[in-house]
């Protein structure tokens, strides 16, 4: 049954919140927003709609691979890269060749990088493809 689902938000166990609101913010261009809530709690958003939720907790040991992560979508790929690769942030294709760009089996372009927190975040140029649809 479908309702018109849209995706809200997405929840990110972190062990340093503030380490963690600089990455989103200085990397990936979120920008923090005003929730009522505790100070081990931040929400970031891109584009006033898609929102990240950062909650400072301990956590365990995890083993987080490239199948468990989320991807973003920017308009200039070329650009973001050329950017991050300028900022000294570290990124890989799916196979984890550092410093590769991945074409997926759709043809988009893609690569990963990881968060403080060791969660790997995709980042594609699915969105060219919008633009020029």
């Amino acid at each position: 049954m479908r309702h018109g689902y849209r995706l809200d938000h997405v929840a990110l166990c972190v062990r340093d919140l503030q380490r963690s609101i600089a990455f989103y913010r200085d990397i990936l261009g979120f920008e923090p927003i005003e929730r009522a809530g505790s100070a081990h709690v931040a929400w970031l958003t891109i584009g006033g709609l898609d929102t990240i939720h950062l909650i400072e907790a301990e956590f365990g040991a995890t083993h987080l691979t490239k199948n468990t992560h989320f991807a973003l979508r920017v308009a200039d790929f070329d650009a973001f890269v050329a950017e991050i690769s300028a900022r000294g942030v570290a990124f890989c294709d799916w196979p984890g060749e550092a410093g590769q760009i991945g074409t997926r089996r759709d043809g988009f372009r893609q690569v990963y990088l990881r968060d403080p927190d060791d969660y790997w975040v995709e980042i594609n140029d699915h969105m060219q493809a919008d633009a020029e649809g």
